[in-house]
């Protein structure tokens, strides 16, 4: 039995959370409050890793076409007889570099501006969300004011 549950006097197990949700002051609204930080944490993060996917992916790619023309640059390397064609190798090689350093930097802006975005989204989530988990906090207080008058006639 998980240390969060518990045997009810009918012989079911009944988790924390049930129990707690049948206490007069803890509803719906007191457990949505409490859950949403969690929540909103794991959106953020969610979003975060989905924004940087295309990113991490892209960066795998340019790294094994530069190992494979590493590779295949050090095999003409090796079959070369020629000063002259080994410098216009090794010229090739080096712009090819150059090339997909260019790639690497725009890849990186790219990034960046993705994940700033990302934050704002997670950002404006958390405006939203936290106006409304403060409604639903007030709800508790609100529906025992409406019937304090009630008990007070009675």
């Amino acid at each position: 039995m998980a240390r969060s549950q518990k045997i009810g006097t009918d012989g079911r197990v009944e988790s924390s959370a049930e129990t707690a949700l049948r206490l007069p002051f803890f509803d719906n609204s007191v457990a949505r409050m409490m859950s949403w930080p969690v929540e909103a944490w794991l959106r953020c993060h969610a979003g975060m890793l989905k924004a940087a996917e295309p990113a991490a992916t892209g960066w795998i790619e340019r790294r094994r076409a530069a190992a494979t023309a590493t590779l295949e640059t050090l095999e003409r390397l090796a079959g070369c007889s020629d000063l002259q064609e080994v410098a216009s190798i090794q010229r090739g090689w080096f712009e090819d570099s150059m090339k997909l350093l260019d790639s690497d930097i725009h890849a990186l802006a790219d990034q960046a501006l993705a994940m700033s975005q990302e934050a704002m989204s997670a950002t404006r989530y958390a405006a939203q969300t936290s106006a409304e988990v403060v409604a639903l906090a007030i709800q508790p207080v609100q529906r025992a004011a409406e019937q304090q008058p009630v008990d007070a006639a009675a």
